[in-house]
């Protein structure tokens, strides 16, 4: 059987280390060694970049974190633990069984008992999937039904990355399909809930569904502002798959894109766009783009590489509205000329999905607040993840908007909904393709300073943000190892770093 022989003395300590293009890395610990899969299940990077402090080992990539004795998965992103190989460490020696090794995932989970319990999940996005992944995999043999109207959960993130430029198509996407979910005795409902009551949702259509345990996790809805000409066609957001595949279907035939909004998924749609070889005119409020949220020195850099690129930026200026009779072919702007386009994408934000969902205590934003396992105070077995929750961070209460905090909301709403408490805190974290893979750490409103190690304009850098004397949050370009290690020295902290 092929197998790896190798010297103690010759795996780093504390690091993942691959032998040759063996399909393992190897961590060592003192005297013990772990033989772990090399690849990370989510997207099939490699593990050997990746960082283990503490028992952890990091993706340095997107974050997944698991458990670097066991290999069991901890931290989205993906919902897979890493298959381990058996090892034998004598004399000095390590010698790693390459057969089959533990494939150490958990089996598709069908009910076994009689639990009467009924959970339901309203959505079908990244929340709603971890959370019904995590109720089978700790046990529960009760029902476990998903509602909501977009089918089975995808990976919505490569929507405004790979399906915009035409590298990945929406039937890539998929996380979680029909033939996996009835595996695990998962029910999709089709449908959406207009009410909550005690024990029970009202469906749009008036049939009543009981629950013991509710997570509601509809996601946002793309902000429409209140403009003449928007709803003209050509006129397009981006959020859903259905609206992915219309605005590719509509860049086809284009020549000219007016792109509303300077936030990251606008952003990340622009480039995507103008490598369809489109001409893209983003049109924004702002002088410099996520200065508010990345400070000014980075959102110009962000700015230069979409130039670089070919992408033109119209600043400090108001739409007044949208040009155009039964089609759009411009946008108009108050202290600027006319910008010509015969396609227009609207990012200017979300706001969560709530709108007519009666019985929850919506704040003025449409969100809800909600403690520390993501419950409702004053509704009994209800909890709120996601884009709709103003959940506790160790960083401050906020409701954030990203995707990988999602996927962590859902594992804690499955342990809460069983009763069971989640001890590590969720640092918030998200990555974004801007010219560049940018990768963000924490959560900073704002900051009194921002400590460069590197320089944004010139190559690989790591930003800091301090606030009071703490590392609130950071944000790197090419020092990804760097920004892993910081991740799970917050995770150890619990929160925010001396500076």
């Amino acid at each position: 059987m092929p197998q790896i022989d190798i010297a103690l003395t010759d795996i780093p300590e504390g690091t993942p280390y691959q032998p040759g293009d063996a399909p393992v890395i190897l961590i060592r610990q003192g005297e013990e060694v772990t033989a772990l899969a090399h690849l990370c299940p989510h997207l099939g990077l490699p593990l050997k970049k990746g960082v283990v402090r503490d028992g952890r080992l990091m993706c340095a990539f997107h974050h997944a974190c698991f458990d670097a004795r066991t290999g069991r998965q901890a931290q989205p992103p993906g919902h897979a633990d890493l298959r381990r190989y058996d090892v034998t460490v004598a004399e000095g020696r390590v010698t790693v069984d390459l057969d089959d090794g533990d494939p150490h995932v958990t089996p598709a989970h069908a009910r076994q008992s009689a639990d009467p319990r009924r959970f339901v999940i309203v959505g079908s996005g990244a929340t709603a999937d971890n959370c019904a992944l995590t109720l089978r995999e700790e046990g529960f043999e009760g029902a476990v039904e998903m509602i909501g109207p977009d089918g089975p959960p995808y990976d919505r993130t490569m929507l405004s990355k790979a399906v915009l430029v035409g590298s990945k198509s929406v039937d890539d996407l998929t996380l979680t399909g029909r033939e996996a979910m009835a595996d695990r005795d998962i029910v999709l409902i089709d449908g959406t809930v207009a009410s909550v009551e005690a024990g029970q949702v009202v469906m749009s259509d008036g049939t009543r569904r009981a629950f013991d345990a509710l997570l509601i996790a509809p996601g946002g809805v793309p902000n429409r502002p209140d403009l003449p000409g928007i709803d003209l066609e050509g006129v397009h957001t981006l959020r859903s798959a259905a609206e992915a595949e219309a605005l590719v279907a509509a860049a086809r035939g284009a020549r000219k894109v007016a792109l509303i909004g300077g936030g990251f998924i606008g952003l990340e749609g622009a480039l995507s766009l103008a490598k369809r070889g489109l001409e893209v005119t983003v049109v924004m409020r702002e002088e410099v783009a996520l200065a508010r949220i990345l400070g000014e020195r980075v959102g110009r850099q962000v700015m230069a590489e979409h130039e670089e690129k070919g992408v033109r930026f119209l600043t400090g200026a108001k739409v007044t509205g949208l040009a155009g009779e039964g089609r759009v072919t411009g946008v108009d702007l108050s202290g600027h000329a006319p910008v010509e386009a015969d396609l227009v994408l609207l990012a200017v934000g979300v706001h969560p999905a709530t709108k007519g969902l009666e019985g929850l205590p919506l704040e003025d934003d449409g969100g809800v607040r909600v403690g520390p396992d993501l419950s409702v105070p004053g509704l009994d077995g209800v909890f709120v993840g996601g884009d709709c929750a103003h959940a506790p961070t160790p960083f401050g209460a906020a409701r954030i908007e990203h995707w990988r905090v999602a996927r962590q909301h859902g594992i804690r709403a499955a342990h809460a909904m069983l009763g069971q408490a989640d001890a590590a805190p969720d640092i918030p974290f998200f990555w974004t393709a801007l010219g560049r893979q940018y990768r963000y750490l924490g959560h900073a409103k704002e900051w009194d300073d921002i400590l460069f190690d590197g320089d944004p304009e010139e190559g690989p850098f790591l930003a800091r943000y301090v606030k009071d004397g703490r590392v609130m949050a950071a944000l790197t370009a090419g020092k990804d190892a760097e920004l892993a290690d910081l991740h799970l020295r917050m995770i150890e902290a619990g929160g925010p770093l001396p500076a």
